[in-house]
C-alpha cells in the first residue's frame, strides 16, 4: 500500500493532538496530503435552541459554537504549519461522529485517530470518537496514538500481532510500507505457533524478509492476564514504538463477558497502534 493521502481526525482534544502530531510526521516522511476532518454532531449547547426562542438569542448560541469549531480548525492549522499548503486540507462534517469519519477513511490510505477520550469540558459528547469503531467500519487501516504520544512510528521496533488469520494479514499488508523503515520488526503470538497460517514453503517470516525487513519471531505466554494485557504489556517493556494487529469484532455477548482485544487494545495501548478489518 502507498501511503499518500491520510486523513486525520482532530477534534481538539489531547488524543486528536497526538495523532495530528503523528500525522504531520507521516505527511512529511511520504510527502502525502494530509486531511483534517472535524466530525461532530449538534452540541448539547445548540440542542437548547427552541423555536420560541427569540432570533438573537438563537443567534448568540451559535455564535458561541462557530467560534468554538472554529478554535478547533485554527488549531490543526498551527499544528499544520509546516505542511505546504497544495497538501494540506480542511473538513467540518456535521453529522453522526462514527459514521462520519468510518464513510471519509473509506477515501484514504490511512486514518489517524487518538484514543478514545472524554473532553474534560462539559457538553462535548458530540466531538467523542471511537476509533475501533471506524476501523470495523471503515474497512481501512487505522492508526490510533494515545494522548500525550510524541515518538515516531518510523526507524523504530515494530510488533505484528500474528495469528494467521484474515485480519491480522490485511493489516500486515496495510502496514508493510511502514514496516519497511523500521530498525526491527518482531511477529509475536501469544499462546500459539508464532508461525500460525504457514504453508508449505513459506511463513510470514519468509514474507518479511523478502521486504528487506530484519525479522524475528517471539511466543508470548498470556500467564494469567487476557491477550490485550499480555501484547500491551510486551511492547511497553521491549521498547517497541509500533504495533500492528487485525481488528476484530465479537458479538455483544461475548464482547460484554470477557472484553474485546480490540476494544480493550484501542483504549489502553500506551503506543500508535495500526489496526485493520
Amino acid at each position: 500500500m502507498s501511503i499518500k493521502n491520510i486523513l486525520v481526525a482532530y477534534n481538539g482534544l489531547p488524543g486528536s493532538g497526538a495523532a495530528l502530531h503523528g500525522a504531520v510526521t507521516m505527511q512529511k516522511f511520504f510527502d502525502a496530503h494530509l486531511t483534517g476532518l472535524f466530525a461532530h454532531g449538534g452540541s448539547q449547547l445548540s440542542s437548547q435552541i427552541k423555536p420560541w426562542m427569540p432570533k438573537r438569542v438563537k443567534e448568540a448560541i451559535m455564535e458561541v459554537e462557530n467560534q468554538s469549531n472554529e478554535e478547533i480548525e485554527n488549531s490543526f492549522r498551527e499544528i499544520c504549519a509546516d505542511v505546504p499548503a497544495d497538501k494540506l486540507h480542511w473538513i467540518d462534517s456535521d453529522g453522526p461522529v462514527q459514521q462520519t469519519v468510518a464513510s471519509y477513511a473509506r477515501l484514504f490510505d490511512l486514518t489517524v485517530i487518538g484514543m478514545h477520550e472524554t473532553s474534560d469540558k462539559p457538553g462535548q459528547s458530540h466531538i467523542e470518537i471511537y476509533p475501533d469503531r471506524v476501523t470495523f467500519d471503515s474497512g481501512r487501516p487505522v492508526m490510533i496514538f494515545p494522548a500525550g504520544y510524541r515518538g515516531s512510528v518510523f526507524n523504530n521496533k515494530a510488533v505484528v500481532a500474528w495469528d494467521g488469520g484474515r485480519a491480522a494479514a490485511r493489516a500486515l499488508a496495510d502496514a508493510m510500507q511502514i514496516l519497511e523503515t523500521e530498525v526491527s520488526v518482531e511477529i509475536v503470538s501469544v499462546g500459539r505457533s508464532p508461525l500460525a497460517g504457514s504453508l508449505p514453503g513459506l511463513n510470514v517470516e519468509m514474507v518479511l524478509d523478502r521486504h528487506d525487513v530484519n525479522v524475528s519471531i517471539k511466543q508470548l505466554d498470556r500467564t494469567g492476564k487476557t491477550i490485550a494485557d499480555t501484547l500491551v504489556d510486551y511492547c511497553e517493556t521491549s521498547g517497541a514504538g509500533l504495533l500492528i494487529m487485525g481488528a476484530y469484532e465479537h458479538s455483544p455477548l461475548r464482547e460484554g463477558l470477557i472484553g474485546g482485544v480490540t476494544h480493550d487494545i484501542a483504549l489502553h495501548a500506551k503506543i500508535p497502534v495500526l489496526m485493520s478489518h
